[in-house]
């Protein structure tokens, strides 16, 4: 699973967000806190439940483990339907040249003979060491640890798509507010050329301004960039067409809601109950028991029961065939038993063997529940640090929007020059990209956590 975060991390742009001047019109700012929660929509917008839809109807590695699912239940009927005795019939045709046994007369003769032979036969275990009972438990808990494989790999399918599409939506919305940079320097500077004209203001500063500005269509360019990255990547994950249009709906994503967590310890007592990845390892566990006790019926006395019927006709008999096969006819019953006392070692290896599997599984469990409770503390640790972060940065964002409005007076007035109001903008901009950074991280912890505690993903409908 990707984690979010290093995501993020890797994709912040410290000099591409900036922020409308508030000084110029009131509109320019109401028109930059709405960018961020706008979208341009195609004729479809895909939601993340319809994301996550999608990508578990046309997973082909899920398709493979429901397969694997359906290998593993022929599997348990096979070592079921081992218990029944086993029925086989038969017949053979026998040309005989040379010294051989004359059918009729049981007498040596060199001539020619043919016969034909008819059986049927059937075997039953009476007692083998419950082999085949513990074969079937076997086989049965696995059937049910491949159905939690199932599972996980649903839930790790989904927690790539709510990675892939949170990273979406913050390149969407880093590409927004460049381009509201770039609008913004570019309002400025024409109206600073217009100082210019009337003498009001020197060149120098109009030439910083537009420096400024190609700086700004720059970072556009690289943001757009890094926003097709990311919707490549989503419809890859999707296993859309990379020319196919895709629009994903961000205003829900940026909605943030406080809401009460339960505390680490009873959200790892509830997962550890429910979540597929640890029922898979505890049905793994018990089938490697059960394959331990089949090694161990080894050394038990195999008893075993058998009969059969057969005949024979042979053709220097007078008799006609079907008189033949009445006359030639046999049955048979047969009661054995099969005491091992040395095979080479061979079940004492194989138990052994068994033995340090299942001490391996065990070991598999508990490091599978050392790595849940990790993950959930630092869900729980992150989901708090992102909701003081978001408030710390609307803080910031609030100040230093003032700070650039304040600046940008300054610069009507000729009091402040193009490096204060371009120091003002990168102070806001990481103030923003530190607000929607929050905003996402916290929503996507949110909902891990809601999933820990559920088992399921039903709350992102």
């Amino acid at each position: 699973m990707k984690n979010l975060l290093l995501v993020i991390e890797e994709n912040v742009f410290t000099n591409v967000m900036k922020s409308y001047m508030p000084s110029i019109f009131p509109l320019v700012l109401f028109i930059l806190l709405m960018l961020f929660h706008s979208v341009s929509f195609a004729q479809k917008t895909w939601s993340l439940t319809a994301c996550v839809e999608y990508a578990l109807n046309n997973n082909i590695e899920l398709h493979q483990k429901a397969n694997e699912l359906k290998s593993q239940q022929i599997g348990l009927f096979e070592s079921k339907i081992g218990m029944l005795p086993d029925l086989n019939m038969g017949s053979s045709v026998n040309l005989n040249f040379g010294r051989n046994i004359d059918g009729n007369t049981n007498a040596i003769t060199y001539e020619q003979t043919l016969g034909n032979q008819f059986w049927v036969g059937s075997s039953i275990d009476i007692f083998n060491g419950f082999i085949k009972q513990n074969t079937i438990r076997y086989n049965h808990y696995l059937l049910s640890a491949s159905k939690e494989d199932l599972s996980f790999a649903k839930n790790q399918l989904i927690f790539s798509v709510l990675s892939s599409y949170y990273t979406a939506v913050y390149s969407i919305g880093l590409m927004q507010v460049a381009q509201s940079q770039a609008d913004l320097s570019e309002l400025m500077y024409h109206r600073m050329q217009k100082f210019v004209d009337v003498g009001r203001e020197s060149p120098i500063m109009v030439q910083e301004l537009n420096s400024q500005w190609a700086d700004d269509k720059l970072n556009l360019v690289r943001a757009r960039n890094n926003m097709s990255k990311a919707m490549l990547e989503l419809k890859q994950l999707l296993r859309l067409d990379a020319s196919q249009m895709l629009s994903i709906d961000t205003v829900n994503a940026l909605l943030i809601t406080t809401t009460a967590v339960s505390n680490i310890d009873s959200l790892f007592s509830t997962a550890v109950q429910i979540l597929p990845e640890i029922k898979q390892q505890e049905f793994l566990l018990k089938a490697k028991e059960k394959d331990l006790a089949v090694a161990k019926g080894s050394y038990f006395p195999r008893v075993y029961m058998s009969a059969g019927y057969n005949s024979n006709y042979f053709d220097g008999d007078t008799l006609a065939y079907v008189k033949q096969l009445e006359n030639n006819q046999n049955q048979w019953v047969n009661l054995g038993i099969s005491i091992p006392l040395f095979n080479h070692a061979s079940v004492y290896c194989q138990r052994k063997r068994k033995e340090i599997a299942l001490t391996n599984q065990a070991y598999e469990l508990q490091k599978r529940k050392d790595l849940l409770y990790a993950e959930i503390v630092k869900a729980r640790d992150e989901l708090q640090s992102s909701e003081n972060e978001y408030h710390a940065s609307m803080e910031s964002r609030e100040f230093n929007l003032l700070s650039l409005k304040n600046v940008a007076r300054k610069m009507e007035k000729g009091l402040a020059g193009a490096t204060d109001f371009e120091a003002s903008k990168q102070r806001v901009a990481s103030a923003e990209a530190a607000v929607l950074k929050a905003k996402l991280i916290y929503i996507m912890r949110k909902q891990i956590l809601e999933f820990y505690n559920s088992g399921n993903w039903n709350h992102l409908n």
